[in-house]
């Protein structure tokens, strides 16, 4: 006789954190989703195999209507196989066995995504981290202040210079601002129609002494300086050293850090390739909408803003080398006109794992390659012919005509109140009072 084995399942939350488990007395699964890093991409919904999970309210979350979980779980139906996990590209979701992420485990599929820096081409300078939209790129940039390299004999009196800065070949990379304090930089956020992450650069003269060291460390050769005056000083040679580290939790290979490195220094294999497009331009609203721009993890809409741009995109637009095609733009537009495709996904295949197929399938079914599950073959049975029994007819009493359309145009009104989303998500956050208050409008 088989042994029964208990399990038990759990489920706590934590600020914007949902727990999930599953234990039996020999092993502990845990899924954890948080719903902050979320984007409603929808993935985990496509490769679930237990229809557990289920998207929120993404357009009205996106335009800022609504705040509410960008998806639901449930937990009843969930079978904890960690397929979620293995596809999320903003680690929104994690799933462990045994206290072990399976993203560790080779045993399990994943999707590949690759971010390398050939560090005989880097600069190094601050480009990448200050154009990379999810903070996945930190440039450990080590260079010394000019007030430590120029030592003078005798406190100098006026120094007379010119100092000129080619804006031309300028990339605002940032080195000469670390270095010296004369020069400053103005920053800005990046735009994929304006994706130099500073705007203008300027020496304040006043405090410029002209020594040369911002023209030693610029690496586009854009500064030139001149010193007219005859000064007893030192200066020493600044060294400049830099790595860049890439986290690939917070990655999500959409590319800025590579297309935005003017020394071609880094490349990247996204996960996922694809075609972005929009079917019905008319219905775009960019200035009451912008769930798309507000949604998109990797910051690839915009709004045109030059006659150029309005000339060539009449409402909105988007740059398809920044896109992972994660599909959550998809999902967020309220009048369904923007189009994900996916072509290709690259993933590490399972390994001698007895689910390997459906695990392959589900990969597959991303970029709707998957071929149909197979359907188990049942023996053939015998069965004894069904003789049909007469039924009685029973008259049922009808309602009066007025009394009929009444309660027809009353069950219709509260159908489409269980079919929104804002009610379901009521009922998720157990907002009884607020859900009564818009039954009773509905109804």
């Amino acid at each position: 006789m088989a042994e029964q084995v208990e399990i038990r399942k759990e489920v706590e939350f934590e600020e914007e954190k949902m727990r999930l488990k599953w234990t039996t007395e020999k092993l502990e699964k845990k899924l954890v989703y948080d719903s902050e890093r979320c984007v409603g991409c929808g993935l985990c919904r496509e490769v679930c195999p237990s229809n557990a999970i289920e998207l929120g309210p993404i357009p009205e979350i996106a335009m800022g209507e609504i705040e509410a979980p960008k998806i639901m779980i449930n937990q009843d139906a969930c079978s904890y196989c960690g397929l979620c996990a293995a596809v999320c590209p903003v680690k929104a979701i994690r799933f462990e066995m045994g206290g072990k992420p399976i993203l560790e485990m080779e045993e399990y599929p994943k999707l590949l995504k690759e971010v390398k820096v050939d560090e005989d081409k880097c600069a190094p300078c601050l480009i990448c981290q200050y154009t990379c939209p999810n903070d996945a790129i930190k440039v450990n940039l080590s260079i010394p202040k000019k007030e430590d390299l120029v030592k003078y004999e005798k406190p100098p009196g006026k120094i007379e210079g010119t100092i000129r800065i080619d804006k031309e070949k300028c990339v605002l990379c940032g080195r000469c601002e670390l270095l010296c304090g004369a020069i400053e930089i103005s920053w800005k956020d990046v735009k994929p129609n304006d994706p130099r992450p500073g705007y203008d650069i300027r020496v304040v003269e006043e405090e410029c002494d002209y020594c040369g060291l911002c023209k030693e460390i610029c690496p586009y050769d854009a500064i030139e300086v001149e010193c007219k005056t005859k000064v007893e000083r030192e200066i020493m040679k600044p060294e400049v050293s830099g790595k860049v580290e890439v986290n690939l939790d917070n990655c999500i290979t959409c590319g800025w850090c590579a297309k935005s490195c003017p020394k071609n220094a880094i490349m990247v294999n996204k996960a996922f390739e694809g075609e972005l497009s929009i079917t019905d331009i008319d219905k775009c609203d960019p200035v009451g909408c912008k769930a798309c721009l507000r949604i998109c993890p990797g910051n690839v809409w915009f709004v045109p803003e030059t006659p150029e741009e309005k000339r060539k995109f009449p409402k909105i637009a988007f740059v398809t080398d920044y896109c992972g095609f994660c599909g959550a733009c998809q999902n967020a537009c309220p009048v369904k006109i923007i189009k994900v495709r996916r072509t290709k996904v690259r993933y590490t295949k399972p390994k001698g794992m007895a689910w390997a197929n459906a695990w392959e399938r589900a990969f597959r079914k991303l970029v709707g390659k998957a071929e149909p599950e197979p359907k188990p073959k049942l023996p053939k049975t015998e069965r004894e012919p069904v003789v049909p029994v007469a039924e009685e007819k029973e008259e049922i009493p009808q309602p009066r005509s007025d009394v009929k359309r009444q309660l027809v145009d009353v069950i219709e009104r509260i159908k489409r109140f269980l079919r929104d989303r804002g009610a379901r998500v009521l009922v998720e956050r157990g907002k009884t009072e607020k859900l009564l208050e818009k039954f009773k409008e509905a109804a």
